[in-house]
């Protein structure tokens, strides 16, 4: 059964696309690691929205290049729109998620805490 990277991973699944053909995986997973951490940073706060265009262009630059000494192009520029979308739709998601679970874990302790408080007025 084939696993479907783009519902998993939209990033790696572009950068898989950029990447097919060449024999840089090293390269592919470096560029996937600082990405995901530009995300991760972003979706945190720590990166604000004007900082994330030059960080992304600038790996989408080096990625371009690197996939061109291997004979293969891709526009810096179409590349460079591509993971900041990517990369802004995956920390929404992330966002999306750690809110969920957030809430998650105080509808428990709620209900934990009015467990508790119900035992007592029995006694």
């Amino acid at each position: 059964m084939a696993v479907d990277v783009s519902q998993i991973d939209p990033i790696l699944s572009k950068l898989n696309e950029v990447y097919s053909g060449t024999t840089l995986y090293r390269e592919k997973m470096d560029a996937w690691t600082l990405l995901r951490g530009i995300m991760e940073e972003y979706a945190s706060g720590n990166i604000m929205e004007n900082e994330l265009p030059p960080y992304v262009r600038e790996i989408a630059v080096t990625i371009c290049a690197q996939v061109a000494a291997q004979g293969k192009s891709y526009p810096p520029e179409k590349l460079t729109d591509e993971l900041l979308n990517l990369v802004k739709q995956q920390a929404a998601a992330s966002s999306a998620a750690k809110y969920m679970a957030m809430m998650e874990r105080l509808s428990r302790v709620r209900e934990r805490a009015k467990e508790k408080k119900e035992g007592l007025r029995v006694l």
